[in-house]
């Protein structure tokens, strides 16, 4: 938990996308049907490995790729031999969550209605001022968020923008003594 203290040198090469954010499942298909039959995302590999790529380290692994409509991924990882049921209790979408954009507002309320016909809990129908969001989780414990953004997104987004600065550093003075106390409290 140590702070970052030197920057690179020179730009970073533009990040052009996600390709894929990646997760453990407990099970390859129970994970399918939430991803592919209750979030309509297609399967686009199913890659079963014994080994750890590149090494000769013996893992026995399933590696899952759900597409998303703008051809990125969800990927999940089932590994048998390596169970721990902490890694599939939910947790709060302050810890680990996935959120999603939906084009319409009708959309949002698809979804929402899809979960409930499917039996799971809809968690809440947040209006964040500027995007509505819709929230579940998936069998692995891990909150889905649907949102649409707000006819002011861009308004609301730009403002915030031009204020970095200023909370960032607000923000920092803010809860410093807080987390210097932990840091001193957790020190190794």
């Amino acid at each position: 938990m140590s702070a970052q203290t030197a920057t690179p040198k020179g730009p970073a090469p533009k990040i052009l996308s996600t390709h894929h954010s990646a997760y453990r499942c407990f099970d390859a298909e129970e994970t399918r049907r939430f991803w592919e039959g209750i979030m309509g995302m297609e399967l686009a590999a199913a890659l079963s490995f014994d080994k750890i790529s590149g090494t000769d380290i013996k893992l026995d692994y399933m590696h899952l790729f759900f597409k998303m409509g703008d051809g990125n991924f969800v990927a999940f990882f089932d590994l048998p031999d390596h169970m721990r049921p902490d890694l599939f209790k939910i947790r709060s979408g302050f810890v680990r969550h996935i959120a999603f954009e939906v084009s319409t507002e009708a959309e949002l309320e698809t979804f929402a209605k899809r979960w409930r016909d499917a039996g799971l809990k809809v968690d809440s129908d947040l209006d964040h001022s500027f995007v509505r969001s819709v929230y579940t989780y998936d069998p692995n414990g891990i909150q889905v968020e649907i949102l649409w953004k707000e006819p002011r997104y861009n308004e609301i987004l730009t403002a915030a923008k031009g204020q970095v600065n200023k909370s960032m550093s607000d923000w920092t003075n803010k809860t410093k003594a807080r987390k210097d106390a932990y840091r001193k409290e957790h020190a190794a």
